[in-house]
């Protein structure tokens, strides 16, 4: 095997167009790329204390590798990045959002607010499916497009929390509220974030006086001080929105076939579901996968291994029947219809098998307690 570097031996040439900000772990500026006319945000890291540079740079690097690897609508898009580990820095080449911080622009569109919420909701629902903790969760940081796409940014590249001396003073300075009673445990995990994301929409609502906003009982929830009487995570969240204000959305009598012929289809696969498995989330991801599988069994009356399906929707632990029937043409009518219709009805769709699926029975395993 060639095992030679590839070396690019041209540098590359950015014009500064202004400075954005100074955080602690670093400056953002603005550059633009003249030969493609792009415009792009450039994080440089670069800690405010000199003796934290070699600490975090391990931290800033690991941040990259994630975030290289996520693309999500509502989530800053990362480009490039260029290291240099004998410096102890490096740069991150974001998307540029021409836009303004979610208060901010709610306090100028009160009426988008349920829009708002549902796409941060959506945003921080696939961070939390990827296992990423953003633990920055304030306005400046969840932005507004001119369009009124939102996009999560900032996620403290290189920020390791440290609860005796830095968190507490760290929530103080970002909020004019008390931490929930997390904190007393020096805990912070998916539904710590669900109370800030939920207490972030509560202010705006307050300040804006906004009356005419659909998630009010799911929002209650959210911000309960209490860990164990919030609610458990952002999936849940998004599916109590989309099983409440979808319903005026209409199907076809095929449409409806097409889901229920599958739906019952896909149940059937199922002996048990292990009770801490969790549903895959992203639409795209689910479909490439029926895709593959429907490809790999075309020659076929059936599908030869339904095993396959059941993991293009279970994230976790099953247990399922081995003889199933599957139909090959119920899996390709069903990607038809899955390809074929708006967003807003694929998450319908979605949400309805997940209904279906929590009707199975559950078990629990505790091996999967064990290490290895």
């Amino acid at each position: 095997m060639d095992k030679r570097v590839i070396e690019f031996i041209r540098t590359k040439d950015f014009k500064l167009i202004k400075e954005i900000g100074q955080g602690g772990t670093g400056k953002t500026v603005l550059l633009k790329d003249e030969i493609i006319d792009e415009t792009f945000v450039c994080k440089k890291y670069s800690p405010y204390y000199e003796e934290h540079k070699e600490l975090f740079f391990r931290n800033f690097v690991d941040e990259i590798k994630i975030l290289h690897k996520i693309y999500h609508k509502n989530i800053v898009r990362v480009f490039n990045y260029y290291l240099y580990p004998e410096k102890k820095t490096g740069y991150i080449l974001m998307e540029f959002i021409d836009g303004q911080n979610i208060k901010s622009y709610a306090s100028e569109n009160p009426h988008l607010i349920n829009i708002l919420f549902e796409q941060t909701i959506n945003g921080f629902n696939y961070l939390e499916q990827n296992k990423i903790l953003h633990r920055d969760i304030r306005p400046e940081n969840i932005l507004v497009s001119d369009g009124g796409v939102v996009k999560i940014i900032d996620f403290g590249f290189g920020k390791k929390i440290n609860f005796e001396e830095d968190f507490d003073k760290s929530i103080t300075l970002n909020w004019g509220f008390l931490p929930p009673d997390d904190f007393n445990s020096k805990f912070y995990d998916f539904r710590t974030e669900i109370y800030f994301v939920g207490k972030l929409f509560e202010e705006i609502l307050i300040e804006n006086q906004i009356e005419d906003f659909l998630h009010k009982e799911v929002l209650s929830k959210m911000i309960k001080k209490d860990f164990n009487e919030r609610i458990s995570g952002f999936a849940l969240i998004e599916r109590i929105i989309l099983s409440g204000d979808k319903q005026e959305i209409d199907f076809t009598h095929e449409d409806k076939q097409t889901y229920k012929s599958f739906a019952s289809s896909l149940i059937s696969i199922f002996s048990k579901i292990e009770q801490r498995s969790s549903y895959y989330t992203d639409l795209d991801k689910i479909v490439t996968g029926l895709e593959d599988v429907f490809r790999n069994s075309i020659l076929e009356d059936n599908i030869q291994n339904p095993n396959s399906i059941a993991r293009c929707f279970v994230n976790g632990s099953y247990k399922y029947y081995k003889h199933v029937e599957f139909s090959l043409f119920i899996l390709k009518d069903f990607i038809k219809l899955i390809k074929s219709v708006s967003i807003d009805k694929k998450r319908i769709i979605l949400n309805n098998l997940w209904q279906r699926l929590d009707t199975v029975e559950r078990f629990f395993d505790d091996k999967n307690d064990l290490p290895f």
